[in-house]
């Protein structure tokens, strides 16, 4: 017995020291106060100073109120078809997720973007020369694969792809970001925002807030479990173009 707690004891020293070198960080949306939308996003990195990190995403949109994001934004007449997503720099909200007037720029603010790359949201749009920058952005799958420099750091749709909702109102995804950013550079303020692609519109819809995991490295480490053929699939996306939710559909008309 004694031998048996002593055994205990140590696996969870060992959990522990892992979840340190491992940081973990989840963005979670709770459907009754981020616009329908529920589930989460999560961050797991391979180090505490890599920039090496493991993104797992598991959303449901099911819930979403169609007529409530078009009396938010009159300009959304039509159908949402995917759901773009982006790490911006603030928070304002007194809860962990949010929708709406409390993920606009005034509550979130812009794109994280500390090396300028300068997409039309990017943190420094302001300044004239990202400005001008701005206009021949073009951040994708493949050209981030190319040169991680043409995308904002915080750009996860430009990296990944948009969550697609032509096929079905669940997505999920799992990729591998080489270069993150630091675990040293993030800030508590940090969120991640739904952008919800309706024609030529994306009104922010749904944010959440970033969230230190305690117990990170065994949770991510028990979800990877499920999701790892999701996930290496998912990855495909970066060079065949589609996005989360189509690259599924594809699979599944092929069988």
């Amino acid at each position: 017995m004694v031998r048996f707690i002593a055994g205990s004891i140590a696996f969870a020293a060992a959990l522990a020291g892992a979840a340190a070198l491992s940081p973990a960080y989840i963005y979670k949306f709770d459907a009754s106060n981020a616009a329908g939308v529920d589930g989460s996003i999560r961050v797991k990195y391979a180090g505490k100073d890599s920039s090496t990190a493991t993104i797992t995403a598991k959303l449901d949109f099911s819930g979403v109120d169609k007529a409530a994001i078009q009396a938010f934004d009159g300009n959304c007449t039509e159908a949402v078809t995917s759901y773009k997503w982006h790490i911006h720099t603030k928070w304002n909200s007194t809860l962990t997720s949010d929708a709406f007037k409390q993920c606009s720029n005034a509550a979130t603010d812009n794109h994280f973007d500390p090396l300028r790359a300068c997409g039309p949201a990017s943190e420094f749009i302001a300044e004239p020369a990202c400005k001008a920058k701005s206009l021949t952005y073009a951040c994708s799958a493949t050209n981030y694969t190319a040169n991680p420099l043409v995308c904002e750091k915080g750009d996860l749709s430009g990296k990944f792809g948009a969550f697609s909702v032509k096929e079905t109102t669940t997505v999920s995804g799992k990729w591998t970001d080489k270069h993150f950013p630091l675990v040293s550079k993030g800030s508590p303020t940090w969120s991640i925002v739904l952008h919800a692609v309706c024609g030529t519109q994306a009104p922010r819809i749904a944010c959440a807030v970033m969230q230190k995991q305690q117990n990170g490295y065994k949770e991510v480490q028990s979800e990877a479990s499920t999701t790892d053929n999701d996930g290496k699939k998912q990855s495909e996306q970066r060079t065949d173009g589609y996005t989360v939710g189509e690259q599924k559909s594809k699979r599944c008309a092929k069988h």
